[in-house]
């Protein structure tokens, strides 16, 4: 049967599936940079998701014999809550197209850009998190940024901000120290390692050098790199607008994430007006961090 004469219901049960396999062939062999930093999770089934922060208990005190236990008592910080945002796009494929022929190549041309659109959505979305991580106006649960020096915990405030300073031996071995002397909200050290060095392209070159050089880097002394033996793990992320600014991302839980309400999904549908078949993509997540001591950012210089 010719394009022309094709109903809508046919049309679509021949070309639906050809531009969905010419999507997959980009959208399913993407290398996904943000999964590198960011976990993931199936989101709840309803219009949000949130986290309760609690604070814990102080060490427990020495009890003397035939004496009483004493309680102590925990409480809330803060709620995090992640909205889940719907993302998409699409494209028509013309009566004009379809009557010349025109529309299967046009279609999966169409179908190839919008798979990289959509993997480029989730990219941004979850770098720019990285982008703001020192800009107040984009707050966590605890109504501060990412990365601040005004964290309120039991009596008074922590900091996950790095002295500022261009990645280097030097800056990089302080701010493993910063991370290891991290302390819970009343005040107690919580071991802390240093898993991941975020960097963006502009300083990926470096993070190399500095992680996996047997000798410290920038002396003829030859040290050991201490560095070395920390196994950080180099992250490079394309998308960080930032030339200078680098990231320590630990081991602390509830960090980073990704919550999907919704991956991907795609359909193609008739326009009774226009005599256009429209194809589109969809889908819905939130996404941004519940611990704040996942993350410590240096600014750069």
């Amino acid at each position: 049967m010719a394009a022309t004469n094709m109903r809508s219901a046919q049309f679509r049960n021949v070309v639906e599936p050809l531009l969905n396999s010419v999507f997959d062939g980009v959208y399913d062999q993407r290398k996904d940079e943000y999964k590198q930093v960011f976990k993931e999770e199936n989101g709840t089934p309803r219009s949000y998701h949130e986290e309760v922060v609690l604070y814990g208990f102080n060490n427990a005190p020495l009890l003397p014999d035939g004496q009483a236990v004493e309680y102590d008592e925990g409480g809330q910080l803060y709620v995090k809550r992640y909205t889940y945002d719907v993302y998409g796009a699409a494209f028509a494929l013309t009566k004009v197209l379809v009557e010349d022929g025109d529309h299967i190549r046009v279609g999966s041309t169409y179908a190839k850009h919008q798979a990289q659109s959509m993997v480029e959505t989730v990219e941004t979305v979850t770098a720019n998190h990285l982008n703001r991580a020192f800009n107040a106006s984009y707050a966590g649960g605890d109504a501060v940024a990412l990365c601040s020096a005004s964290h309120p915990v039991i009596g008074g405030v922590q900091s996950n901000v790095l002295t500022s300073a261009a990645l280097s031996q030097t800056s990089l071995e302080q701010a493993m120290v910063t991370v290891r002397q991290a302390k819970d909200a009343r005040g107690k050290p919580i071991r802390l390692t240093g898993q991941k060095l975020i960097v963006s392209p502009s300083n990926m070159v470096t993070a190399e050098v500095l992680l996996k050089s047997v000798l410290r880097t920038g002396t003829s002394n030859n040290d050991v790199n201490v560095l070395k033996s920390m196994n950080l793990e180099p992250v490079v992320l394309s998308r960080l607008s930032s030339a200078t600014a680098w990231f320590i991302q630990t081991d602390a839980m509830d960090g980073l994430k990704v919550l999907w309400r919704r991956r991907i999904q795609k359909s193609m549908e008739g326009d009774f007006e226009t005599d256009s078949m429209r194809y589109k993509s969809t889908m819905r997540f939130g996404s941004g961090w519940t611990e704040w001591r996942s993350t410590f950012g240096n600014a750069g210089v």
